[in-house]
């Protein structure tokens, strides 16, 4: 291939890579050459496609692609050539492939193949990069750019945002659904940290995590409930975190949410309250900064069983009690 041709590139409907020669400016597409081959992306998300066999004789060994990376409606990842090198802007690779697992900093597809000679081939991508959330509270992974050889410029990365219904299981895992059938499921961790706002936290260093914009959040029989918007569509609906209230004299409000393999999460609130005439607890929860949740709370008063009686005397002593998040109870 001459450095002075434009090159168009397409995706044959066996995932493989075909070119064709249009000249230096023109845009009419010549004889199409199929390359036999397979896609790799190696830790710095660069693209190549390795060539195993080709039409022409002057088809090099290794293609290196740069561009950004998206979903199509049917989750097919979509590359989206930069201008760099012989190709085109904006000329876009769309492979047929299966969403197949997340991480917190990876996720992979399955790609099927078919060679010249019939022979049939299965392999898998890996992209890496953080999970956030979009404005419209929709999962998206930010893929990490990658790092160009010298005097080369880096790819765009790109961004893979999972238009479909996500939910939270029994365990507070996220699990998203696509397909009517396929599902993928996202580990990490919730923290509730301001009054309009929930986070779910899949690694803490890299900020991979979600921070969505919900309404505040109320008691509900079997933990918290939130009402949040997904998606453009003005609709809401009702999202449930899972788990028990607890109280810590030394430690404080205690929020405590299963997690996989048996874990307990365990989420500290400061908060105001008293004791009502039957001796129910009733709390206005705050955050580890003493800033008012906007969420109400009445616990039963066999929550108080084995904290004291001290501790249940100076609960009834007084109009209002404060618990300070991480400290516990304000003597």
């Amino acid at each position: 291939m001459k450095k002075t041709e434009k090159i168009r590139y397409e995706i044959d409907p066996h995932n493989r890579l075909a070119y064709a020669k249009t000249g230096k400016d023109s845009q009419v597409p010549m004889f199409r050459t199929v390359l036999d081959g397979n896609f790799e992306i190696d830790e710095n998300n660069c693209v190549t496609y390795h060539v195993k066999k080709s039409q022409a004789s002057d088809t090099p060994q290794q293609i290196k692609l740069k561009g950004a990376w998206s979903l199509d409606k049917e989750h097919n990842l979509v590359l989206t050539l930069d201008k760099w090198g012989n190709q085109i802007a904006g000329n876009k690779l769309t492979l047929e492939s299966e969403l197949i697992d997340a991480k917190d900093n990876r996720l992979s597809f399955s790609l099927a193949s078919k060679d010249s000679a019939g022979n049939k081939h299965i392999y898998i991508l890996n992209l890496g990069g953080r999970w956030q959330a979009d404005k419209y509270n929709r999962l998206s992974f930010n893929i990490t750019k990658e790092n160009g050889p010298s005097g080369l410029p880096a790819g765009k990365g790109g961004k893979l945002t999972l238009r479909g219904a996500w939910e939270i299981n029994k365990q507070n895992e996220i699990i998203y659904t696509y397909d009517k059938s396929s599902t993928i499921t996202l580990k990490g961790c919730w923290d509730i940290t301001e009054k309009h706002r929930i986070k779910y936290i899949l690694n803490k260093e890299i900020k991979s995590e979600f921070d969505f914009k919900v309404s505040v959040g109320k008691k509900a029989v079997r933990g918290l409930q939130y009402e949040i918007g997904i998606g453009a569509a003005t609709g809401k609906k009702t999202i449930t975190l899972f788990g028990q209230w607890n109280i810590n004299p030394r430690i404080g409000l205690l929020f405590e949410m299963p997690c996989e393999e048996g874990k307990v999460n365990r989420l500290i609130f400061g908060a105001r309250g008293k004791l009502d005439k039957n001796l129910n607890i009733e709390m206005r929860l705050e955050n580890k900064s003493g800033e008012d949740l906007g969420i109400d709370v009445k616990l039963s008063r066999s929550i108080l069983e084995g904290k004291g009686e001290a501790f249940i005397r100076a609960l009834k002593s007084r109009k209002e009690v404060s618990i300070a998040a991480g400290i516990g109870f304000r003597w």
